[in-house]
């Protein structure tokens, strides 16, 4: 079962509400919690291995010349969404993604609250260096209990730290950047407009049409929807 959230009539002031007021905390510093090493982050081979040789630009991942795209509104700590990163994005990937057929682009919404607005951040932070993808199946590798204050800045550090490629100072500081709040609302805006309601949900848009498919759907109906709209 999907996870269901509150992105109807004032979700977009809510969301920005909560954005604005994170990054304000980030600036400030914030409360970073205890030091995480790189031993403890996991799944980070498998991460680089499912995006090795594909090109990443900002949240997505694919070739820019796709004719499909998949949009996956997902929120960070979800825990539907972290088993479709097991079960249902690796075959998204190895295969329309990597046949060139299928583009997709990460949506990271708040649903569940504060944890997932600071994750959100960390996950637009990376998508400026064009790692938004690896950074985000790290993240859903090592996810913890929904708003149990899991997600600090030392464990988002951590996470990027093991995100290859990707500069740690230069994503810190576009963490408290106005083009990170600016993506995010933007992310809102187009899950409003789609009608999402609960995450994972994949809007699957191409020639022949759109497609919205919502939860941790079987790999089958996801292919399926991607060629009935090529």
């Amino acid at each position: 079962m999907s996870r269901k959230g509150w992105l109807t009539g004032g979700a977009v002031v809510a969301v920005v509400a909560i954005v604005v007021a994170l990054i304000v905390v980030s600036v400030s510093g914030g409360d970073s919690g205890s030091e995480v090493s790189a031993s403890e982050v996991k799944g980070v081979a498998a991460a680089v291995a499912l995006g090795k040789g594909i090109p990443q630009s900002g949240f997505a991942i694919g070739e820019a010349d796709a004719p499909v795209t998949v949009r996956e509104f997902i929120d960070p700590q979800c825990p539907v969404c972290q088993t479709a990163s097991e079960t249902t994005i690796p075959g998204i990937i190895t295969g329309p993604v990597t046949a060139g057929t299928a583009r997709l682009i990460i949506e990271p919404l708040t649903f569940l609250g504060s944890d997932s607005s600071t994750a959100s951040i960390a996950i637009a932070a990376a998508a400026e260096q064009d790692l938004a993808f690896t950074y985000t199946e790290i993240l859903y590798a090592n996810q913890g209990k929904e708003n149990s204050g899991w997600v600090t800045d030392d464990v988002l550090r951590a996470f990027a730290a093991e995100t290859p490629g990707l500069d740690v100072a230069t994503w810190d500081t576009a963490r408290t950047g106005t083009a990170v709040g600016t993506a995010l609302f933007a992310t809102s805006d187009r899950a409003v407009a789609a009608g999402v309601t609960a995450t994972p949900t994949f809007v699957i848009h191409g020639p022949g049409g759109t497609e919205i498919i919502t939860g941790a759907s079987e790999l089958a109906k996801i292919l399926a929807a991607i060629e009935a709209v090529r």
